[in-house]
């Protein structure tokens, strides 16, 4: 996990001022959000967590690269928004279970491990949302070199987690390639 940390904070860290825009998944689907709280894991250098601060979400962000969450501090301080950030592994689902209850939870190019899905449905809140969206195997099909560990197999979420029902799953194209779209809502008990 080192090495990919290492190589995170290297992009991060040649990136210079440069934000990138909010996922457009996401832009599309903010309205299904739930008010209130969303927790962004594998955030990154914070595009799509700051997107949610500017629509008045109170957002909290977790990635494992230090520099890109000292990234997101510095572009949320610029713009004078306030949200929570943490250096963790997502896939350490003891860490992820002490940050609370959210609203609504997003992986935007994340592939987390089943366990690292299911314990981020367990933060949300009844009638939560999850909102994911990463590329998938036709991408890898037509980008071969592309990082396999990025995409989703095909409808791989879908019936991942008994807690949640299955609001969307899409596959589309943009104009970075070939991507999946799932929305869960978190089933009341």
């Amino acid at each position: 996990m080192g090495h990919k940390r290492d190589d995170w904070n290297r992009k991060y860290q040649e990136r210079g001022s440069q934000q990138f825009q909010p996922e457009v998944y996401l832009v599309q689907n903010v309205h299904r959000l739930r008010p209130s709280s969303v927790v962004e894991v594998a955030c990154g250098d914070g595009r799509n967590a700051l997107y949610l601060c500017r629509q008045g979400f109170d957002v909290t962000g977790v990635d494992f690269s230090e520099e890109g969450i000292a990234r997101l501090c510095r572009f949320a301080a610029a713009e004078n928004l306030k949200l929570r950030t943490q250096v963790m592994d997502a896939e350490d689902t003891f860490a992820l279970a002490a940050l609370g209850v959210f609203d609504n939870a997003i992986f935007i190019h994340y592939k987390p491990s089943v366990e690292t899905f299911r314990a981020v449905a367990s933060l949300l809140r009844p009638q939560g949302i999850l909102l994911m969206t990463s590329f998938n195997r036709q991408h890898l099909i037509e980008s071969p070199h592309f990082s396999s560990d990025l995409c989703y197999e095909n409808e791989e979420f879908l019936y991942a987690d008994g807690s949640l029902e299955v609001l969307e799953y899409v596959s589309y194209t943009d104009d970075r390639g070939w991507l999946d779209g799932y929305i869960f809502r978190k089933l009341v008990p």
